[in-house]
């Protein structure tokens, strides 16, 4: 899946390039330059993709938290994970899409671009997991059965984003070369 989107996004981007841009990229300076640039905008595309898909995770722990009233316990647990999400859904939004200026003590270089690239799919398939674990907690609020178990699930893969997304972190933070 991560890396059918991933060529999708690659291929759009490269279909929507102007022909000056198109010609441009023959010159070896302007061309080394475009494409750290456009490697940027996929990481920044495939975030957006990831940040879509959290919107509709969001809508669905907000139709199932509707199924706690009344169990104290069950709230807290929705309420908690709802405060993840919001929170990995806000990170997700302002990540940083590998600029490092001149006198960055960081710096982002092309390579490390194409790992980033590779995280965010990887990002994807997480987002992925996430959206029918809670799909099936919306089916068992929808059924009256304890959501329980199905929230504890969603929070699994909420915290398994999580930690993805802090190694991202760490590779644009230069902690972690971002090979696995």
């Amino acid at each position: 899946m991560a890396d059918t989107l991933e060529n999708n996004v690659e291929g759009q981007m490269a279909r929507n390039r102007s022909l000056v841009e198109r010609i441009a990229m023959y010159v070896p300076l302007y061309k080394g330059y475009k494409q750290k640039n456009l490697r940027r905008d996929e990481d920044r595309a495939i975030r957006d993709v990831v940040a879509k898909e959290l919107v509709n995770v969001k809508n669905d722990l907000a139709n199932a938290s509707r199924a706690a009233v009344g169990d104290l316990d069950a709230m807290r647990d929705s309420e908690r994970v709802r405060s993840k999400v919001d929170r990995y859904y806000a990170d997700v939004k302002k990540a940083v899409a590998g600029y490092s200026a001149f006198h960055d003590s960081v710096k982002i270089m092309e390579s490390e671009l194409d790992n980033i690239i590779s995280w965010d799919a990887r990002l994807i398939d997480g987002v992925q997991n996430l959206k029918t674990v809670s799909a099936q907690l919306v089916q068992y609020a929808d059924t009256g059965e304890n959501i329980k178990p199905a929230l504890r699930a969603v929070e699994k893969e909420i915290d398994a984003l999580i930690e993805a997304y802090n190694q991202r972190e760490n590779i644009m933070k230069g902690f972690v070369d971002g090979k696995e």
